[in-house]
């Protein structure tokens, strides 16, 4: 009897750690077969890959974050940094002389956010700044500039390319948005990086105990430094995308940016490795913000209920990381 129970209890706890390490990824499911009944149109091959596009903004920041949290750090500027990208790429080629060189336009862009990062992790990392703080100070800088070189409105022009909206707004065989296939790729890298080279496992080890690194011999600035200019990057194609779906770019694009990558950041931190910012966790909590915008918005319900509902995600899952991390040091204990 006694091994029939002890058998049961194992069986039992076995159930209990696959729903704690995979709960979010079963919740997402749950949502969305709920929206699809409560909302027949919600399920429609137009309407998931609706989803699909928008989720690639929040993505793409989500991950850029991801990875400096990583690392035990904050960059309050992924907003801008997004913003940056979208401006500049906007303005530039509003130009005459600039209107048909999209692609040099496009790199030049990119290396200049990727500037904004490297900036940022300098104040941190060389002026002793802590990262909240500069890239706070970043970011109000790169606001005033982004409100000066719009004059503070909107930026569109007939004068932009084709080639400007290709990536928003084309389809791959008529039905997969660009914008998709790029960021599926552009996650797998970022995965694959993160998870399968000695580089990217350092980020962990970095943001788990940097004393420990330094001991034994890890660059921990360079860590941080490559964590930073990753995540403007990231920023940088989530800006250029965002950018090219509207057709348009304002200094306001990344207001809500940080919010929603903070919120992601944190369910995902809950998700498969439980208690650690991870770039799956990541991207399966930006799929659930998104279904529940999209299926909150198709019955109709007012604007402020998706707030409501994403700050009781927030702090949920705060306090869920923070009950992770009170065992796992209990336990340690």
């Amino acid at each position: 009897m006694s091994a029939q129970k002890e058998q049961k209890a194992r069986g039992g706890q076995r159930v209990v750690n696959f729903l704690v390490k995979y709960w979010l990824g079963l919740f997402t499911v749950v949502v969305f077969l709920f929206f699809s009944i409560m909302q027949p149109r919600f399920a429609t091959v137009s309407n998931i890959m609706s989803i699909l596009s928008s989720t690639c903004i929040l993505a793409l920041v989500g991950m850029g974050v991801t990875f400096v949290m990583m690392v035990g750090e904050i960059d309050y500027s992924c907003g801008m940094e997004l913003t940056t990208a979208a401006v500049v790429l906007a303005v530039v080629l509003d130009k005459p002389a600039f209107s048909g060189l999209y692609i040099p336009v496009l790199i030049v862009t990119v290396l200049l956010v990727m500037g904004y990062g490297a900036i940022n992790v300098f104040l941190h990392v060389k002026v002793k700044m802590p990262s909240f703080i500069a890239t706070m100070g970043t970011s109000l800088i790169a606001t005033g500039i982004c409100k000066w070189m719009t004059n503070g409105g909107s930026v569109s022009s007939r004068r932009w390319p084709d080639c400007y909206t290709f990536l928003g707004q084309s389809y791959v065989f008529g039905v997969i948005p660009v914008s998709v296939v790029v960021t599926a790729v552009i996650v797998a890298i970022m995965w694959i990086y993160s998870e399968r080279t000695k580089s990217g496992k350092l980020f962990y080890a970095v943001g788990s105990s940097s004393t420990t690194c330094e001991y034994v011999g890890v660059n921990v600035r360079a860590q941080k430094v490559k964590a930073f200019v990753i995540c403007a990057l990231l920023c940088a194609f989530a800006g250029i995308l965002q950018t090219s779906m509207l057709n348009s770019a304002t200094p306001y694009m990344g207001t809500d940016s940080l919010l929603n990558a903070l919120t992601v950041l944190m369910l995902g931190a809950t998700f498969i490795k439980t208690g650690v910012y991870n770039i799956p966790g990541t991207i399966v909590a930006s799929f659930l913000l998104r279904v529940i915008s999209f299926g909150m918005t198709m019955m109709g319900a007012p604007s402020f209920a998706f707030d409501l509902v994403q700050g009781g995600l927030l702090l949920l899952s705060v306090s869920l990381v923070t009950m992770i991390h009170a065992r796992q040091s209990k336990s340690i204990g």
